[in-house]
């Protein structure tokens, strides 16, 4: 009876168990203070759009400020927001937004870089938001919330 061992399995059966040893030595207590040093927090209920806004824009903890802000407008008129063609922050911007908004009814325009707004009718909007763009001179001034993101209200609720 003839054994399945050679010298040679027996050498690359004991470095791929050195190699899983010297592994787990390095690995394992890199892992431990990772997670221990930056543990995984709950997040609350706007928990996403919070840090995605404050990345976007900088401000923290903006996503409460922007319903508050949306549910002050009447639901009989829609919101229009406004977001810059082939901008992927003005895009997301613009979602975050619209999602927010809910249950507005919203309308997502995107502008060229050389376009200007066109003209609003006050009287058929309850808000413009502008992402990444400069507001106009006819619009007036809204609530700025970090950078790249201001929301101007056209009509209160009744």
């Amino acid at each position: 009876m003839t054994s399945h061992w050679s010298c040679g399995r027996i050498a690359h059966l004991l470095l791929w168990c050195g190699l899983a040893v010297a592994l787990l030595t390095v690995s394992i207590p890199r892992i431990y203070s990772g997670a221990t040093q930056y543990p995984l927090r709950p997040g609350g209920a706007l928990h996403t759009t919070d840090s995605y806004l404050k990345f976007a824009t900088g401000r923290e903890g903006a996503s409460k400020s922007l319903i508050s802000m949306f549910e002050s407008m009447p639901l009989s008129k829609p919101i229009v927001i406004f977001i810059r063609k082939g901008d992927a922050f003005s895009s997301g911007l613009g979602m975050a937004a619209a999602y927010l908004a809910s249950p507005h009814a919203v309308s997502l325009c995107e502008i060229d870089r050389t376009s200007e707004l066109p003209p609003i009718n006050p009287d058929k909007v309850a808000a413009v938001v502008l992402c990444r763009l400069s507001r106009p001179a006819w619009l007036p001034a809204g609530k700025v919330f970090g950078s790249g993101l201001e929301i101007i209200s056209i009509g209160e609720k009744e």
